[in-house]
């Protein structure tokens, strides 16, 4: 059986897909109906059956989706080309593939090789050319056609490895498909082959990183692993054809005196023999900043030098921040130290020597977790200081990955009913928010490890489940697939799969289906036990964390009317604490406890409560007597002094009563955009009534 155009294009998009694509997001997609769709599904489906693959899942409520087992067998296979199976390229990755042809192919690009490449008309690359030029101009490069000869790149080399380093970035995150991966791969094979008739190159270059992490004392990620291999093996081409970058010679100079330059002179020697090129010493401190630029899994922090001194300083302080400004407080705090180093030390050198890494995951952490984000960024003001460059979204990203990932977990006993490994491809951060997303998620579930693949395949682990982020071949302990970021659809579609691979998992749901079907036959007339009993089964697998996200209050839920007050003066700052408190203490949002626990506190710790000039944010641990979620706001036309120093007085006393460690950090999160601005906190000073202080709130919180 043959897949036509349409049909094949309909499963290029579930390929892609990480989560069930809903039908009318399918017709949109495809241009066709919905019964066009379920038909076109079916011919697929067909197709998918003859060659012994597990159909397309229609998932109830959600849409579409492509069991793994298909996907990794349809993205792999190339047996799958002799069936008719055509992968249509996005706008993207065509741009991308056509870009990849201009920088590493060392002849001028024709149309007719752009047009193989991307299986596109002659029209659809002139219009993609179009765009490539543009993108080129903004990084100074010149796209230049000559007629009969084709197409070529001028301009800097150090920008087109820029470039390309973006590119191979791109493609290794998974922005891309795996065919653009392999095209790709196979276009460096190909400038490589020339000098060297053994077709090992990848293994060739692993083993040699492998060496230069055993002489650093570091395990880089999976994804560095691969994304030097083949950044190594693109260098030799280019310096076999001149295309050589210019370091500065005091840079040059610093980068031999790093920790990392002995072993890319190893690396350079032993390709030089391999490969037959020299090595200039430029190349040789490229190939170091990158190293020190690496993403890491685990890393010898025990060094002296004053770099990683003032990095562990500029770690603390942004720990010591992320507390304040989130009003919480992180248990093992030194564990968090040692694996935010893990990350800032090579983001460091990255900004540093102007190493591009590239972030798959950071719209997904906007879009998800916009609070903990805003929350990081402003805590960015010492890393920045430290390097004397901008932050880029990123790196910020990153770094919420950790901060999210160790957030204190709410206090209670839970029976563990499932243990399983993660395996991530992604470093710390991501495997440390995968866990913390996965065990809010699955009941009972207990993760004892997380594994780069390497250590995954290194022996063997006695678990019920594996989690991981890239496909692993199935064994005697099932596997499910996930993405590092769990929108609520994934969250959902785990727990079913969590049914089905962990009989206890399952039994729990069944258990508490039949409890409120007895509850409700007691107190009502059942017209139909079989659809009532279908709708409590897919709402009990409604995703919990969802109900948690829809109970995490804005901030005008919290600050209203009835919690904001207005005061000429206090006479000192207890009293200033206790009048702010008493608006919580009228609606039992807390008890007496808590603001006695808050002013104990500023008596213990002294006026940290002061986040900013004029701003205090009294608060205490959740079990010091806070019942609910609560927050009040006093303004004082005199300020209140919590030291003699005059940058420890405030105005505004905004009592937090929270719950736990995350339940108020939307709220805090907009409260802190609020700060953020000065206009906004004398525009709170200024204001006359409550009704004032609402609308100064509202004009300058960012909606999230």
């Amino acid at each position: 059986m043959v897949l036509d155009k349409r049909r094949a294009h309909l499963l290029s998009f579930l390929l892609q897909s990480d989560r069930p694509l809903p039908v009318p997001e399918m017709t949109e997609k495809v241009g066709v109906s919905e019964r066009t769709i379920y038909y076109d599904v079916d011919q697929i489906n067909d197709w998918l059956e003859a060659e012994n693959l597990p159909p397309v899942q229609n998932e109830y409520k959600q849409g579409l989706f492509l069991p793994e087992k298909s996907k990794a067998y349809v993205s792999k296979n190339q047996s799958i080309q002799q069936t008719g199976w055509h992968y249509r390229f996005s706008e993207e990755e065509r741009k991308t593939l056509i870009k990849a042809s201009l920088l590493l192919e060392f002849t001028p690009s024709s149309m007719e090789r752009f047009m193989e490449l991307t299986g596109m008309s002659r029209g659809t690359v002139a219009k993609d050319l179009k765009e490539i030029k543009k993108d080129f101009q903004a990084h100074d490069l010149s796209l230049l056609y000559k007629r009969g000869t084709g197409y070529t790149i001028q301009g800097m080399e150090e920008i087109k490895r820029s470039i390309i380093s973006n590119l191979l970035s791109q493609v290794l995150t998974r922005s891309h498909s795996k065919q653009v991966k392999k095209t790709i791969v196979r276009m460096i094979q190909n400038s490589v082959s020339p000098f060297h008739k053994n077709e090992e190159h990848f293994q060739e270059v692993k083993a040699l990183l492998f060496e230069a992490e055993d002489e650093l004392g570091l395990t880089l990620t999976d994804q560095m692993v691969e994304y030097l291999t083949l950044f190594v093996l693109i260098l030799i081409p280019r310096i076999k054809n001149e295309n050589r970058i210019f370091i500065e010679q005091e840079e040059r100079h610093v980068l031999e005196q790093s920790a990392a330059h002995p072993s890319s002179e190893m690396i350079c020697r032993k390709l030089e023999d391999i490969y037959d090129v020299a090595f200039p010493p430029e190349e040789v401190g490229f190939i170091t900043m990158n190293l020190l630029g690496s993403k890491v899994q685990h890393v010898d922090t025990r060094s002296h030098t004053s770099e990683i001194k003032g990095l562990k300083k500029v770690v603390r302080r942004m720990i010591a921040d992320f507390e304040t400004n989130a009003c919480v407080i992180f248990e093992n705090k030194e564990e968090l130290e040692t694996n935010l180093l893990t990350h800032i030390k090579p983001a460091y050198y990255r900004l540093k020597y102007g190493v591009h890494t590239s972030n798959e995951l950071t719209a997904s952490i906007k879009e998800n977790y916009p609070d903990l984000y805003l929350l990081t960024k402003k805590g960015m003001k010492h890393l920045k200081r430290f390097v004397g460059k901008e932050i880029p979204e990123d790196e910020t990203a990153y770094l919420t990955l950790h901060f999210g990932g160790w957030l204190t977990k709410e206090k209670k006993e839970a029976t563990i009913s499932c243990k399983a490994i993660i395996v991530c491809e992604n470093g710390i951060g991501t495997s440390k928010m995968l866990q913390t997303q996965l065990e809010k998620t699955v009941p009972g579930l207990y993760i004892i490890d997380s594994l780069s693949m390497r250590e995954y395949q290194a022996k063997d682990f006695d678990v019920d489940v594996i989690f991981s982020t890239n496909y692993l071949k199935e064994n005697e302990t099932p596997i499910i697939h996930v993405p590092p970021i769990l929108s609520n659809m994934d969250k959902q579609w785990i727990k079913r799969r969590m049914d089905e691979v962990v009989p206890s998992s399952a039994a729990e749901s069944k258990d508490s289906m039949h409890a409120l079907m007895d509850i409700i036959q007691d107190h009502a007339s059942i017209h139909d036990k079989e659809a009532l009993m279908k709708e409590l089964t897919h709402y009990l697998e409604e995703d919990t964390t969802k109900t948690k996200e829809l109970r995490k209050p804005m901030l005008t839920d919290l600050l209203t009317e009835q919690t904001i007050q207005l005061k000429d003066r206090e006479e000192n700052w207890e009293k200033a604490i206790q009048t702010a408190a008493k608006p919580l203490l009228d609606n039992q949002s807390i008890g007496e406890e808590y603001v006695q626990a808050m002013i104990e506190n500023v008596h213990e710790l002294g006026p940290y409560i002061v986040i900013a000039p004029d701003i205090a944010l009294p608060h205490a641990r959740p079990e010091a007597g806070v019942n609910k979620l609560g927050m009040s706001l006093l303004q004082l036309k005199e300020p209140v002094h919590f030291s003699e120093q005059a940058k420890h007085q405030a105005h505004l006393v905004i009592v937090l009563a929270a719950i736990d460690n995350e339940t108020h950090l939307k709220a805090l999160a907009q409260l802190s955009e609020v700060l953020s601005e000065e206009q906004a906190i004398e525009q709170l000073k200024e204001a006359k009534d409550e009704k004032e202080i609402l609308s100064v709130i509202e004009e300058h919180y960012v909606t999230s």
